[in-house]
């Protein structure tokens, strides 16, 4: 826990460095004549402050939140609804609580839900326990990422050369913050090949 406090930390350092350049590149894009670079440029530059802005928050919550026990059965049913898409299905056992920072969690889950559906049509959610562990498992059916790759999605701002490249953006931090919210909480995260064909991603959490 305290090497993830240390890699916050960092990119949270790195986070607030980058705003200043990003806002001196959104002034110089205002004099390009050509239209349509300077369209994709400031397209990839609100995506960049998006991708630091989340960072930012989800490092000010992680310090500031305290551990409770909640029902995750509950808010993993909630957090599917408020997606309201009939390709997004869940399988969740009943009642199952767990002891954590709901946020943070939440945050994690939402993560994950949005990368499938970015690139899957069809989205599964499963929640289980046993006596030592939970399990939560996201699953889509979209073009996976290969095997090769599966460490390094987790890293922050990671491009993918292969597989998922159709999507003209890295993965950004969505991953990066699951997987840190995952370990802070005792737990461990891995990646798959779904049986739907696209990218399985399983949390292991202590009960």
């Amino acid at each position: 826990i305290r090497h993830l406090n240390q890699r916050s930390e960092m990119l949270s350092g790195i986070s607030h460095d980058l705003r200043t350049p990003l806002t001196r590149m959104k002034l110089q894009i205002a004099f390009i004549k050509d239209s349509e670079l300077s369209k994709n440029l400031s397209e990839d530059i609100d995506e960049m402050e998006k991708m630091l802005n989340e960072y930012l928050q989800f490092t000010k919550s992680s310090f500031q939140e305290k551990d409770e026990m909640f029902d995750l059965t509950l808010l993993i049913d909630e957090i599917c609804k408020k997606y309201d898409n009939n390709n997004l299905s869940a399988n969740l056992m009943p009642r199952v609580y767990f002891n954590g920072r709901k946020n943070l969690i939440n945050r994690c889950i939402n993560n994950l839900i949005d990368n499938a559906i970015k690139y899957g049509e069809k989205v599964k959610i499963e929640l289980n326990k046993n006596k030592n562990n939970l399990f939560i498992k996201v699953e889509d059916n979209g073009p996976g990422i290969p095997e090769t790759e599966f460490e390094n999605v987790f890293k922050p701002f990671y491009k993918i050369d292969k597989g998922r490249a159709d999507a003209k953006s890295s993965v950004g931090l969505g991953l990066s913050i699951a997987s840190d919210i995952v370990r802070s909480h005792g737990g461990n995260i891995k990646l798959s090949k779904s049986n739907m064909g696209g990218l399985g991603v399983k949390i292991f959490l202590p009960v």
